[in-house]
């Protein structure tokens, strides 16, 4: 069908566990030994130069998943690729930088999203969306980090740590919660609603002058608000990360 498609060998960990009994364990030679006894047998099938990747699901910062994924971005589509990214979990410091930048270059387009709706004349409307795009984006920045309960009860499983304790290492103001309180606390947010508040009125009585400063406005107040949480976010992220990988260790 002229599909892209990879090999993967699961349950390393399991492999691993037994392999440890002997006395003469090497892991290297272990890993070495499975995927070469993967790779000659996909070759007696009739498959040319086959690789394989050695993933373990319960561990997935050991082992091949990062391989997996860099040879899946180099090969994918451009958007595919944003897609991939995104929807891995956050098991290394490099996916964590990456899914950063992939969430950084989506912020432009919200923020232009917002200045249309300010150009609409109508007093309060801009700032009532503007702070449900800020509430959605920072929604989708807690669950591709991993940082929503459901994920970080995941890592509590694999770590032994309790929610509270991860929590404890964000610092975001948006930890304890999302709401409008909350937002409003990023980057002086509050005083910038209330310019957008008053450009608004401005509108209404001067539609073409109005409409470009509250475009222009709107676009200010909800980049800043968002290019600030998500460096805070993606901080959380990244300590929450080294927190269970040592606790793995």
């Amino acid at each position: 069908m002229g599909k892209t498609f990879y090999f993967v060998r699961s349950k390393i960990d399991s492999v691993i566990d037994a392999e440890k009994r002997k006395k003469s364990f090497d892991q290297k030679m272990t890993l070495d030994t499975i995927r070469e006894d993967c790779e000659n047998g996909l070759r007696k099938i009739g498959v040319e130069d086959p690789v394989v990747f050695l993933i373990s699901n319960f561990e997935l910062g050991k082992y091949d998943l990062n391989l997996l994924q860099e040879r899946m971005e180099k090969e994918l589509p451009q958007h595919k690729r944003r897609v991939l990214m995104l929807a891995l979990p956050n098991i290394t410091l490099e996916i964590n930088e990456k899914k950063k930048k992939a969430l950084e270059e989506n912020i432009g387009k919200v923020a232009l999203l917002s200045a249309l709706v300010a150009t609409v004349p109508v007093p309060g409307l801009s700032v009532a969306v503007d702070i449900a795009i800020v509430k959605r984006e920072i929604e989708t920045y807690y669950s591709t980090f991993g940082l929503d309960d459901p994920s970080l009860q995941k890592i509590c499983e694999r770590s032994g740590k309790t929610i509270e304790e991860f929590k404890s290492l964000m610092k975001s103001p948006l930890s304890g919660g999302i709401n409008p309180a909350s937002i409003l606390s990023l980057a002086g947010a509050a005083s910038l609603f209330v310019a957008e508040n008053t450009v608004e009125y401005v509108v209404s009585l001067v539609p073409l002058l109005g409409s470009l400063v509250a475009g222009g406005m709107s676009y200010m107040t909800v980049s800043t608000m968002l290019k600030r949480a998500l460096n805070e976010i993606a901080e959380d992220a990244r300590n929450v990360l080294m927190a269970s990988v040592q606790t793995e260790v």
